[in-house]
C-alpha cells in the first residue's frame, strides 16, 4: 500500500516507496517544508520523523497573517 497524502489546499497523492523522511517526502511533492504542519495518526511529526507504506498523511497549509 502506497503513502496516502492529504493536504486541505486540495492536494491527494499516493507514493509507493518503502520508508521515507518527511523532508524528503515534502520535497518530492514539490512542496516547502516550512509551508506545512504535517499529521500521522492524529500527531504532528516533525521533518526528521520515517513515514511508511501504508501511512496516510496529512499536511495542513501554514497560515499566518495579522
Amino acid at each position: 500500500m502506497p503513502i496516502k497524502i492529504k493536504s486541505l489546499d486540495g492536494l491527494y497523492r499516493e507514493i509507493d516507496v518503502s520508508r521515507i523522511k518527511v523532508k524528503d517526502l515534502i520535497k518530492e511533492l514539490g512542496l516547502s517544508i516550512e509551508g506545512y504542519i504535517t499529521v500521522k495518526k492524529g500527531l504532528v511529526i516533525t521533518e526528521e520523523d520515517v513515514v511508511e507504506n501504508g501511512d496516510e498523511i496529512i499536511l495542513y497549509p501554514v497560515v499566518s497573517g495579522g
